[in-house]
């Protein structure tokens, strides 16, 4: 039986987050809704960044175990990891180069709703998640899950 990649992880994980997330938003859960769908976004560009960048999840040092973040090296040879939004988007702005690469910039440039998403809120009690930051986060992610799926479809991004 083959081995599934960690980028077809990340994949089926960005639809998983998303589906769940669409179905706590139409259920009112505000708060699990709004998580999930940064959770689906970051997984999705996750999938990206390992799939048409030079990031992987190869150990960072030889003899080492696989890396739990996806990493490239920096200028000087050091693991750069890849962590959470906000600051993944610029993270894969600058990994992105050529045709696909100024597409997905576009649509990185539209990240606004993500801007102060925080992976640390899923401690909090919620009572700041509004809806309509909720209606902006879920356009977004599904517009990034659509690129990230005619992606994986056409094996480039286009």
């Amino acid at each position: 039986m083959p081995q599934t990649s960690t980028e077809d992880h990340y994949a089926r994980a960005a639809i998983r987050h998303h589906d769940d997330a669409i179905y706590l938003h139409d259920d009112g859960r505000l708060p699990n809704a709004d998580h999930h769908f940064g959770f689906a976004v970051e997984c999705a560009l996750k999938s990206v960044i390992l799939r048409y960048t030079q990031v992987s999840m190869n150990p960072t040092k030889p003899g080492k175990p696989p890396s739990v973040k996806p990493w490239a090296p920096d200028a000087a040879g050091k693991p750069q990891h890849f962590g959470h939004l906000p600051g993944l988007w610029s993270d894969v702005a600058l990994l992105l180069h050529g045709r696909g690469g100024s597409i997905l910039s576009g649509v990185l440039a539209a990240s606004e709703p993500f801007d102060t998403w925080a992976v640390e809120d899923r401690y909090l009690d919620g009572a700041a998640v509004a809806d309509p930051e909720v209606r902006s986060r879920r356009a977004a992610a599904q517009q990034i899950l659509s690129l990230h799926q005619q992606a994986l479809i056409a094996g480039v991004l286009t």
